[in-house]
């Protein structure tokens, strides 16, 4: 078979192959355009009614008032369109526009590797805005199929749960059982104890927390602002406790300023510009003796 032969042969299956696409693309138009004629005249019909109804109201309100009456228009079937039609309309025309300019620029580019390689060239068919539009349609089918599909899977899973949780009896432990012995008296066991000691930081007294500030102030009075050692000062609890850290503190005022000590002594904080800013001491002249 010659050269010409096989390339003849190609460009015959390229073309049946594109009239097969050409073929179902048309039946899918024909679907999408008979599903899209019932919308309209269902839309249509809807229309109709409610501007009837309006027409009536205007109409006696305009009898009542003695006013000349001007229906709202009805235009014919084939001249009406919903908001809904116009939008996806304007969409589409936009899409059509985009969509053959990548085809012509995918043909060209198409078209020059086949001429440089001598082979025979089938350009991809621009299709008409209707098809295009019909094609568009029956996608947005598809993802509607799907994501139907998702949801249904989602409610059975609910509605699994649910049952579920409706029917669930909750058993509460009742404890180890006595054994019977063989007389037939309960067998007694020990009594369990912890051996361990509690170790958890208790929760320290409002003098105590007080203490730790004035150990903390005594040792940052400098960084703090002061202009002398404030610890002997007046330090007077607010009678409030606030969670700062995720830790409850005691709240203090000492010369205008706002302090805060955890209950359990693990910080201490200081109010300035809206945040409290954490404080420590240096574990020397310890005040905690006297």
């Amino acid at each position: 078979m010659s050269k010409e032969d096989k390339n003849a042969n190609k460009l015959a299956k390229k073309e049946a192959k594109q009239e097969k696409k050409n073929l179902k693309a048309e039946a899918m138009a024909a679907k999408a355009k008979a599903a899209a004629e019932k919308k309209h005249a269902k839309d249509y019909a809807k229309f109709v009614k409610e501007t009837d109804k309006k027409n009536q109201k205007l109409q006696a309100k305009a009898a009542k008032d003695g006013k000349n009456f001007t229906p709202i228009a009805i235009p014919a079937i084939e001249e009406y369109q919903s908001k809904s039609e116009i939008k996806a309309e304007k969409a589409t025309k936009k899409a059509y526009a985009s969509y053959v300019k990548k085809l012509e620029k995918k043909n060209a580019i198409e078209e020059k590797k086949c001429a440089k390689k001598g082979k025979p060239f089938v350009p991809v068919a621009i299709p008409t805005e209707e098809e295009f539009a019909a094609t568009a349609m029956t996608g947005n089918n598809a993802g509607r199929i799907v994501l139907t599909a998702i949801l249904i899977i989602l409610i059975a899973f609910l509605v699994y749960f649910l049952v579920m949780f409706v029917t669930y009896n909750y058993m509460p432990d009742q404890g180890e059982t006595t054994t019977v012995s063989e007389e037939g008296a309960p067998a007694e066991y020990e009594t369990y104890s912890n051996p361990h000691e509690i170790t958890t930081t208790p929760d320290y007294s409002i003098a105590e927390a007080k203490l730790y500030l004035k150990q903390t102030l005594k040792d940052n009075w400098g960084n703090l602002g002061y202009s002398s050692d404030p610890s002997n000062s007046s330090i007077s609890y607010n009678n409030r406790i606030e969670n700062i850290n995720g830790a409850d503190c005691y709240m203090f005022t000492c010369q205008g300023e706002t302090y805060a000590v955890a209950v359990k002594l693990s910080a201490a904080y200081h109010y300035d510009n809206g945040e409290y800013k954490p404080l420590s001491f240096n574990n020397t002249d310890i005040l905690f003796g006297e």
